[in-house]
């Protein structure tokens, strides 16, 4: 475990799951080997001198800096290959890959958990309550909305891409 930490906005339905998957501690210790674990290696870069490092603001969730043999996160060579500080340090455009993987993530997770059940006819509503439940997910005013959001527009473009390639398929026959 690493004492070096990231810090990433997330909407609060998306930290929490991302907290509950990743074994529930604060501050975030990612899965050993997972694709975020790599990604957020790759991302760290040196800060520049005279730089403070990040604080947590509100709405942030720590992520601790993976450790391995080719990235320390107190001391690793830099791409010039000198060697540098960790000063907690990921860039904006590492920072939204990183998000972008998860919130990936987590539409899969959805999608996966919902999507048989539109044919079964259960209540949605309790489906999506069950979903938060069993991934760690409190009801705050706005979660359950921003999921049923999601799974309607993953429905909507699954459906969407189904008609098309039957109407392909009804063209080739």
């Amino acid at each position: 475990m690493s004492e070096y930490c990231v810090y990433l906005k997330m909407p609060s339905y998306l930290r929490q799951w991302f907290i509950h998957r990743h074994g529930g501690s604060h501050p975030v210790n990612l899965i050993r080997g997972s694709i975020e674990s790599k990604l957020l290696q790759r991302a760290t870069v040196p800060m520049l001198e005279g730089v403070l490092p990040a604080r947590q603001q509100e709405d942030e969730v720590a992520v601790c800096i993976p450790y391995s043999k080719s990235h320390d996160p107190r001391t690793y060579r830099s791409a010039l290959g000198t060697l540098a500080t960790s000063k907690n340090h990921i860039t904006d455009t590492g920072k939204r890959a990183l998000l972008g993987r998860i919130k990936d993530d987590f539409d899969i997770d959805v999608w996966e958990y919902l999507h048989d059940f539109g044919k079964v006819g259960m209540q949605q509503k309790d489906l999506i309550f069950l979903f938060m439940e069993q991934r760690g997910i409190r009801e705050d005013g706005s979660c359950w909305d921003s999921i049923a959001k999601i799974y309607h527009r993953l429905r909507k473009n699954y459906l969407t891409n189904n008609s098309r390639k039957s109407s392909r398929l009804q063209k080739r026959n």
